[in-house]
């Protein structure tokens, strides 16, 4: 299978496939962008390839092509129609499943399953229940406990979890992204490839959080680098939130090398720096600094003027 990272999870899936215990649904779940849309329908292709198990997905014969063209009869889709997946997209899944193919499987997603309606969710169970033999069930969902408890027992739950660095930077480059600015992408991203892509997409992103780290990191006193950072608010309203985000997760970062544990940092392109600034922090003085972030991020929501934001993140001093 051709999916980068989520080695535990790609590998209970093999070993069922290639055992022959498929089972008859699956539930892949994890936060938004994580990739569960791309490792379902990477499921799909194996599951409807031509080929021996051991060679699935080939790439090759009619079911792998077919796929690729969007053209696989053997394939069904389900996404919301409006804030829900309504009863009526299940009913028409299940009289589509009741028809058995001339050959091979039949494969349905349901995408964002968490979404589908009470009624849906209610209408899907019996076919849970009573699986046709030829059929697999795929759904997506951002959070598996949303799903009716019985659902959530007639299904192999498969939860996806954050990438390692060495992951991120294959996926971003087979999504063409160049080494530059890579390593900020995949620091801030948490092990998220759609948050890499989208911050890779943004050059005022790249440009804000370095911005916010020179003026983090700055000696003591006045700083030429307040003062940048003010003017590129001041200009520029969309970056204030990027910016109230980059700042908690640096004092976030340095809270935790207060702790001891500096293993796991968001920032960790940054580590020697903040490991510089802790030294000269302490505990308390970072936990004030949090809660002020957080006190602006509050304020703003309850309309606090845009100039005044800027001037309490830059101007006031924060060590």
């Amino acid at each position: 299978m051709d999916f980068i990272g989520q080695k535990a999870v790609v590998e209970r899936f093999m070993e069922q496939y290639k055992s022959g215990m498929t089972s008859h649904a699956y539930v892949l779940s994890g936060p938004p962008g994580i990739g569960k849309k791309t490792l379902a329908r990477e499921m799909a292709r194996t599951l409807l390839c031509g080929e021996e198990p051991a060679r699935a997905p080939c790439g090759r014969c009619r079911g792998c092509k077919s796929f690729a063209a969007g053209s696989n009869p053997g394939f069904f889709e389900i996404v919301p129609k409006t804030r829900n997946i309504l009863i009526e997209q299940i009913r028409e899944l299940i009289d589509h499943i009741m028809v058995r193919p001339a050959q091979g499987r039949k494969v349905y997603l349901i995408q964002e399953a968490d979404r589908m309606t009470t009624q849906a969710q209610n209408c899907l169970l019996k076919t849970l229940e009573e699986p046709p033999p030829y059929a697999v069930i795929i759904m997506s969902a951002n959070s598996f406990e949303s799903l009716l408890i019985t659902i959530r027992s007639r299904v192999v739950h498969l939860r996806l979890g954050r990438y390692s660095d060495e992951e991120m930077r294959q996926i971003l480059k087979r999504h063409g992204k160049s080494s530059a600015d890579m390593d900020a992408a995949i620091a801030f991203s948490e092990g998220n490839p759609a948050r890499a892509l989208a911050i890779m997409g943004n050059p005022e992103f790249l440009k804000t959080r370095e911005l916010v780290f020179a003026h983090m990191l700055g000696e003591n006193g006045p700083d030429p680098a307040d003062c940048e950072l003010n003017l590129h608010l001041s200009g520029n309203k969309d970056a204030l939130p990027d910016c109230l985000d980059i700042l908690e997760s640096a004092y976030r970062d340095v809270m935790m090398i207060l702790c001891g544990k500096s293993g796991n940092l968001i920032n960790s392109d940054k580590r020697d720096k903040l490991m510089e600034y802790a030294r000269r922090s302490s505990m308390q003085r970072v936990i004030a600094v949090i809660r002020e972030v957080n006190a602006i991020r509050s304020h703003l929501k309850r309309y606090m003027n845009h100039q005044l934001a800027v001037d309490l993140v830059t101007l006031v001093p924060h060590d």
